[in-house]
């Protein structure tokens, strides 16, 4: 079993010198299989597939607050080569789209901007640039930002994700 790893290992770096991109199959490796699963199964659509455009390309944290881990995962639409972000729920294993071509939140359709990202723990959140009242997080959030430039948080309300300006 090593030897197929470290097999598919080399061939992921050999594709990525040649500037193509791995298969999705060997992104969901490093996923739990109910992950993979929900992201294999038709909920990105057939012209979204996981990609690696950002190191790392996914992130771990309880997003909806029932105490167990969801996952976000980079995604990219091979038609446009726009970048989103796939948030594959752990309670019922749905799939929330965010971006890659699909404008949410707030006619967001493209996060190929961002060049960091990380997990917003749950807590409160400082006042915002030109925004309104910071929101009240239920779960962790994720801080999406183009380093010295932007950044915002993305967070779930219990029915859907929202944009919070955090800096420009």
């Amino acid at each position: 079993m090593r030897n197929l790893s470290f097999i598919f290992l080399l061939m992921s770096v050999a594709l990525s010198v040649q500037g193509a991109e791995p298969a999705p199959e060997l992104f969901l490796w490093s996923l739990p299989q109910w992950v993979g699963d929900s992201l294999s199964s038709g909920h990105l659509g057939p012209s979204r597939r996981p990609c690696a455009c950002l190191n790392p390309y996914y992130q771990r944290a309880d997003f909806d607050g029932d105490g167990h881990p969801d996952y976000a995962v980079l995604v990219h639409e091979t038609s446009s080569s726009k970048v989103g972000i796939a948030i594959v729920f752990y309670k019922n294993h749905r799939v929330e789209l965010l971006g890659a071509g699909r404008p949410k939140p707030d006619d967001r359709d493209d996060f190929a901007w961002m060049d960091a990202w990380q997990v917003y723990d749950r807590g409160p959140v400082e006042q915002g640039v030109g925004e309104g009242k910071p929101p009240t997080l239920r779960g962790d959030a994720l801080l999406v930002e183009k380093t010295e430039a932007a950044s915002a948080l993305l967070w779930w309300n219990g029915k859907e994700f929202l944009w919070y300006q955090q800096g420009d």
